[in-house]
């Protein structure tokens, strides 16, 4: 984990990499020797290297996706702490706690360093979704099982290549396009095929879709406008969430119910939401740093696809979860559909803590990239 965190504090750790990788090839080059087979012979070293690091960040990103998914389930579902106001407010307290250590330990560059009030306040809409998302999302995880609750998430998928045609017009392939309907097609069955359908989780789950989808729809609306990166804005979400949810907890009554919570001493309780928030904060971490590399936009959804499927088949084997056949049959297909569509938008905004230049990728299958100056 430390070397996923371990940046330097003017540029992301790819660059850093990069500038060491250039003056070693330098030194190759001025060497003498035979240049074109050292050029060689250090490229295809640089190639494995990179392709190592970035395995290991896909595999630590499935690990933290699987972990951070069964504890909040353990909490919510067997140990039945229903108050999303007081878990998301202490999952974003222990995440914005986490994320000003890693800043005084050097693991992440300083936060908000060069952003005013204005630029924050831009933001306030995203933070806004945020909450709305993490909470639904609580609502809905606590009453649907894990394998319906991630199938139900990929229609968040249909929300941004809808918001890619409509906003860039973009059209999307036809294969795309097959996807995307056999998405939503399953995402109807698996409502109808439940065999312990709760109206409840179903809605706060589309409560939770149309809000993450908005979050992502004003993300890209905000691209080249907004100078806060990925770890500002996220830094921004938890401390607004905490604000908003602690004196919400008490309005809602939430502050005064958990008062009688039978688990309310148990050592397993405070160990779970602190892990909750643990975990979440490293999750997002570590999606920033797949987004920061050199990886295509097409390969980080397949893999967070990937992590959701390994997710849902190792639910089963630790949560009590009710099955039919037919249920079952849509919630594969919704899952193998959502791996395999690929969003066509492809716009990942990589911005340089040194304010040096955006690379934006322009299309996910030509992997073209236009090189825009940073906006000072």
């Amino acid at each position: 984990m430390r070397n996923i965190l371990n940046v330097n504090s003017e540029f992301p750790r790819y660059w850093k990499h990069r500038r060491k990788d250039q003056s070693i090839l330098g030194m190759v080059q001025g060497s003498g020797c035979c240049c074109k087979v050292c050029e060689a012979s250090y490229l295809c070293y640089t190639r494995g290297m990179e392709k190592r690091r970035i395995l290991i960040l896909s595999l630590t990103y499935c690990a933290l996706f699987v972990a951070t998914h069964f504890v909040n389930k353990y909490v919510l579902s067997v140990l039945k702490f229903q108050y999303p106001t007081i878990f998301q407010g202490w999952q974003t307290l222990v995440g914005f706690l986490m994320l000003s250590l890693l800043v005084q330990t050097k693991h992440l560059p300083p936060l908000l360093e060069d952003n005013t009030r204005t630029e924050i306040a831009l933001w306030l809409p995203g933070m806004i979704f945020f909450v709305l998302s993490i909470y639904s999302g609580s609502r809905a995880l606590s009453k649907l099982p894990i394998p319906v609750f991630l199938s139900l998430h990929n229609l968040v998928i249909v929300i941004s290549c809808t918001a890619n045609l409509v906003l860039n017009r973009k059209l999307t392939s036809v294969f795309s396009y097959a996807m995307l309907m056999i998405l939503i097609i399953t995402s109807v069955a698996i409502g109808k095929s439940d065999p312990l359908f709760v109206m409840d989780g179903y809605v706060w789950m589309c409560v939770h879709v149309l809000s993450t989808g908005a979050l992502g729809i004003y993300s890209k609306l905000m691209r080249g406008r907004l100078k806060l990166d990925s770890s500002d804005r996220l830094y921004c979400n938890y401390l607004y969430s905490v604000i908003v949810l602690t004196p919400f907890s008490y309005l809602s009554g939430d502050a005064l119910e958990a008062v009688n919570y039978p688990y309310l001493y148990f050592s397993e309780f405070y160990m779970g939401c602190i892990m909750s928030g643990v975990f979440g904060v490293f999750l997002s971490i570590n999606f920033i740093r797949l987004q920061e590399s050199d990886m295509d936009s097409s390969y980080i959804s397949t893999i967070t696809g990937a992590a959701k499927i390994i997710t849902s088949l190792l639910s089963l084997l630790f949560f009590d979860i009710q099955l039919t056949g037919s249920h079952s049959f849509w919630l594969l297909i919704n899952h193998l559909a959502a791996v395999v569509c690929k969003d066509s938008s492809g716009l990942i905004d990589v911005r340089h803590r040194g304010g040096l230049v955006h690379l934006t990728k322009q299309n996910a299958h030509t992997k073209e990239y236009i090189r825009v100056p940073a906006s000072s």
